[in-house]
């Protein structure tokens, strides 16, 4: 989830899947998979905290099945999906 300021005071909190990659889900049933999960997950917070200004870049009106926008993040001029993919917490999708 990302907190978008729109400008005006005016935020919106929007559900996005990071685009070219499939990571361990959070809600999986096998505990080796959740542990996978959070260790991506950490490697992601460690890379852009939580509370960081970052780009999100989309494709217009592209959406998964869940409703999700799919998307690009860039923090400091870096990729977040690149730097999963190099970390290797993450596969190509």
């Amino acid at each position: 989830m990302v907190k978008v300021d729109l400008g005006f005071y005016v935020t919106v909190t929007q559900k996005i899947r990071l685009a070219r990659i499939n990571a361990p889900e959070m809600d999986a049933n096998i505990p080796y998979q959740v542990r996978r999960a959070k260790h991506a997950r950490a490697v992601a917070r460690k890379f852009c905290p939580e509370g960081s200004s970052i780009t999100i870049v989309t494709t217009k009106n592209r959406k998964d099945r869940y409703a999700r926008y799919i998307a690009e993040l860039i923090y400091k001029k870096t990729n977040l999906s690149d730097y999963l993919l190099k970390k290797g917490v993450a596969v190509p999708y």
